[in-house]
């Protein structure tokens, strides 16, 4: 017997990011087993390699669109913006990793290998157009994730938060896996290609398709669940408090961003032949969001709290980019997707560098008088509340202004007032934390440790692309453009 590889489309250099990061990892995990405990800074670095040259492998796929392994995974421009985009933070967090890790007695080689399997799992997920790439990639991110909500192995708080995690994301899995099951039930095909011909043929009347329907649905409920929107977002504050800080600054900005690709693939990309259909949940979704994100943050005196609602709100604003169904409005949420990631990432490391000295820093009151103390930590946190917020001239600003553009372009207008009104609410429990900061300071507070080189590289970093993408927005603009033009 003969079997034929050929039409499968074997193409290595589509998922070469991959193999190397999955590499990377296999090396890391090999490595610790035989270099000293105090020598677990060189695990750091040979991760960083491993990200740097999986960057390298993206950029010649860029402007490409190759479809490969029988057209399970696509080395496109969306594939490389989200690739760079996730890698990017991959080597941000390693870089904050090592000082935290240390100050709460945790710096164990397995959490840099977790890492690298989450960042696999993610770049996959963005380079999916096979249901069934979209749920390994989710699978591969999500396992590593819920170990390192647990990581902090003595904290009650930590192994709970993992332990939430566990269960609410099996049971999204299972809406994620019904639904693909129906999908196929209906379409008899497992590619989005093959999805989006079925959708778009004539005669097949694939709006009226009842079987369908109540697919995309549950598909679209595990995708939510992801991507922390409302009403899928009770694992969230939970999640974000209790695990170690540096875990959830990565979690909070990659794993969105992974689930917004899949997202753009599978709503715009695969079913524009049945926008109507899918627009009213997703508008639910997003207006959920917006309300219950934005109206519980302000009620919280915990700031990964409060961050995580921020989080959930931030989801609805990204949805709105998705509810016109056009490549304007997903450009708006690639470039909302990569503003979020830099001023969020940046917010959570400012949490991070105050936790590394074992500091207890989630509350708010923690934060009064913080100008007084460390002046560059509270004037970054200043910019990232500043462009959270979306106030002028921060990258927030233009990215809520590329989505509700977008939203006037295809005249969505209900969806828009209350982003605008739900907008005007968070400069409340955002600037709240800026008029902590600058507070005079109580008697006695403890001065945190003051932050490394590598930190300070991260968060200043950070603090120049908030201002400098709101300045000059254009270029990241340009490659989102590309970048959203998906077609099969």
């Amino acid at each position: 017997m003969t079997i034929n590889l050929n039409g499968l489309g074997i193409d290595y250099g589509v998922i070469l990011p991959e193999i190397i990061v999955v590499i990377t990892a296999i090396v890391v995990l090999g490595l610790d087993l035989v270099i000293p405990v105090g020598r677990r800074n060189w695990l750091a670095a040979l991760a960083l390699i491993g990200l740097v040259g999986a960057i390298v492998a993206s950029l010649p796929l860029w402007g490409q669109n190759r479809p490969a392994f029988a057209d399970t995974v696509v080395g496109d421009d969306l594939a490389v913006f989200f690739n760079i985009l996730l890698l990017s933070v991959s080597i941000l967090t390693i870089l904050l990793s090592p000082r935290f890790l240390r100050a709460l007695d945790i710096n164990y080689g397995e959490y840099y290998v977790l890492v690298l399997g989450a960042t696999a799992g993610m770049m996959l997920l963005a380079a999916a157009t096979s249901l069934m790439t979209i749920f390994l990639g989710i699978e591969l991110l999500s396992i590593c994730l819920y170990v390192l909500s647990g990581f902090a192995r003595t904290a009650v708080r930590s192994q709970e938060s993992a332990m939430k995690y566990l269960l609410l994301g099996g049971f999204a899995t299972g809406f994620l896996l019904y639904g693909m099951a129906l999908i196929y039930g209906a379409t008899g095909a497992t590619t989005l290609r093959g999805i989006a011909a079925f959708t778009g043929a004539a005669g097949n009347n694939a709006a009226g398709n009842v079987l369908l329907l109540l697919g995309i649905g549950f598909l679209a409920v595990g995708l939510a669940f992801k991507a922390s929107a409302a009403p899928f977002h009770m694992w969230t504050p939970d999640v974000y408090e209790g695990a170690p800080t540096i875990v959830t600054t990565f979690m909070s900005v990659a794993t969105k961003s992974a689930a917004f690709a899949a997202i753009g693939r599978v709503f715009i990309a695969t079913f524009p032949s049945i926008a109507a259909r899918w627009y009213f949940p997703l508008a639910i979704i997003a207006i959920f969001s917006l309300f219950i994100g934005n109206l519980v943050a302000i009620t919280e005196d915990n700031l990964k709290r409060m961050l995580a609602y921020s989080g959930i709100a931030h989801a609805g604003y990204i949805f709105l980019g998705i509810l016109p169904g056009t490549s304007q409005g997903f450009a708006a949420t690639l470039f909302y997707i990569a503003s979020y990631s830099v001023m969020n990432f940046g917010a959570f490391a400012v949490l991070t560098t105050l936790g590394a000295a074992g500091e207890e820093t989630a509350d708010i009151s923690y934060w009064r008088g913080l100008f007084y103390r460390r002046p560059f930590l509270a004037t970054v946190m200043t910019i990232f509340m500043l462009s959270l917020a979306g106030i002028p001239p921060t990258v927030g600003f233009f990215a809520k202004l590329f989505i509700f553009q977008s939203l006037v372009s295809a005249q969505i207008w209900l969806p828009l007032a209350i982003a605008i009104i739900m907008t005007v609410v968070s400069f409340y429990y955002y600037l709240r934390v800026v008029v902590a900061m600058i507070t005079v300071p109580e008697e006695g507070l403890v001065k945190p440790a003051r932050p490394g080189f590598s930190t300070s590289t991260v968060l200043a970093v950070a603090a120049v692309a908030t201002i400098g993408l709101g300045i000059f927005p254009a270029t990241v603009l340009g490659w989102a453009t590309h970048a959203a033009s998906l077609h099969f």
